[in-house]
């Protein structure tokens, strides 16, 4: 089986790290090319060069707020649809994997182009309404759906039409690899003078760093002052928010916050939390969720995607509302007071992070490949029998 697997946006995050992760897994039972932009994918490219992937970086643009790149979205986008199409049809491709979530589009429209099914990955819980309605508009070109989380599946239900194979199929992490028991030599950039509380998050709104930081400033009047650990890149059209955090930490005297940027390998900050965080407005299977509950930390985690099922209050950690700082402070306050806690529940965290191993999901994509490709040639038939 030959997979095309397609994103629009280049930037390494949660969506492409599964990509890789589920094409190495996959191996010679289906043959992946993981289609991607050129534009800031350098990370990416060496993901894949990684887990020796081969790839293909177009000149894809994305949907974007800003009006430069927004015309060239508008003014491109048809020739780029138009060369998918020929790229699908000239691999070979027996089925197309649009990643990235509801906004990608042009996977979906080239893949009925070149007459080859499309299973479309959809990883998001909170969209404006005109992307809702673009999808409403695509989605019947789609031959099947896999949805990141049931929240993702309940956010896009009513909107999907038709007998299609549909499948919840979460991210995925290794955990031989993210292992508490391996040596790592420390982050030089997470202080070792105190507890250390963090998390693992491209610098933008939709991760809740506020609430982060305002739970932090809260953890001083229960007796507590860890420094707050933030790993991940601040990408230019997010400065002024990275800015107003840091303008909201000096007015909270939190003087304990620590932006050390991206790490190519997250394991050695993650061995050295007490407690990961998970502030986001929105999620669906977070991988750097799991990849801390796979390296035995416990989580404090707004209640966003699918976190709350596997987190399971009480036992992994726990689970707060969203934006709801107070109730973030007084958890972590509870793990931070409490050392045979924090060990016993990352040990749980630990057990629950193995559903997500790279060979389960593997499976499940396959399956879904499978069924989509089935379904895909019966309706072609039974077309064919009509004309």
């Amino acid at each position: 089986m030959r997979v095309a697997n397609v994103i629009e946006e280049g930037k390494l995050g949660g969506p492409q790290v599964r990509m890789a992760r589920v094409a190495a897994a996959l191996g010679d039972r289906a043959e992946t090319l993981i289609v991607m932009p050129r534009v800031n994918s350098d990370p990416f490219r060496k993901l894949c060069e990684a887990h020796g992937l081969p790839y293909c970086a177009l000149p894809l643009t994305r949907i974007t707020k800003e009006w430069h790149p927004a015309l060239a979205y508008m003014l491109f986008s048809p020739w780029e649809v138009l060369r998918l199409a020929h790229l699908f049809r000239s691999d070979r491709v027996d089925v197309v994997h649009v990643s990235g979530g509801s906004w990608q589009f042009k996977g979906v429209i080239a893949a009925r182009l070149a007459g080859i099914p499309a299973v479309w990955h959809l990883n998001d819980t909170l969209m404006p309404g005109w992307v809702r309605q673009l999808f409403q508009l695509v989605q019947p070109l789609a031959s099947g759906f896999i949805f990141a989380s049931h929240r993702s599946q309940d956010y896009y239900g009513d909107q999907i039409r038709g007998e299609r194979p549909q499948a919840v199929i979460p991210s995925t992490v290794d955990t031989l690899h993210f292992d508490p028991k391996l040596e790592f030599p420390c982050d030089r950039d997470v202080p070792a003078d105190g507890p250390v509380i963090g998390t693992v998050a491209n610098v933008n709104p939709v991760k809740g760093l506020e609430t982060l930081i305002r739970a932090a400033a809260r953890l001083r009047a229960l007796g507590h002052t860890p420094h707050v650990v933030v790993v991940g890149p601040v990408f230019p059209r997010q400065r002024a928010y990275h800015r107003r955090l840091e303008d909201l930490a000096n007015e909270l005297g939190l003087d304990r916050l620590h932006f050390i940027g991206a790490r190519s390998d997250v394991r050695p900050v993650l061995k050295q939390l007490d407690v990961y965080i998970c502030s986001s407005v929105a999620e669906s299977s977070p991988v750097s969720v799991w990849e801390a509950m796979a390296m035995a930390r416990p989580v404090v985690s707004t209640d966003v995607g699918d976190v709350a099922r596997h987190v399971r209050y009480g036992e992994a950690g726990f689970i707060v509302p969203v934006g709801d700082d107070e109730a973030m402070a007084e958890r972590i306050g509870k793990l931070l007071a409490d050392p045979l806690l924090r060990t016993t529940m990352g040990a749980r965290a630990r057990q629950a992070a193995s559903a997500f191993s790279p060979a389960t999901i593997a499976d499940q994509t396959l399956e879904m490949y499978g069924r989509t490709i089935l379904l895909a040639a019966k309706t072609k038939t039974e077309l064919s029998r009509k004309s």
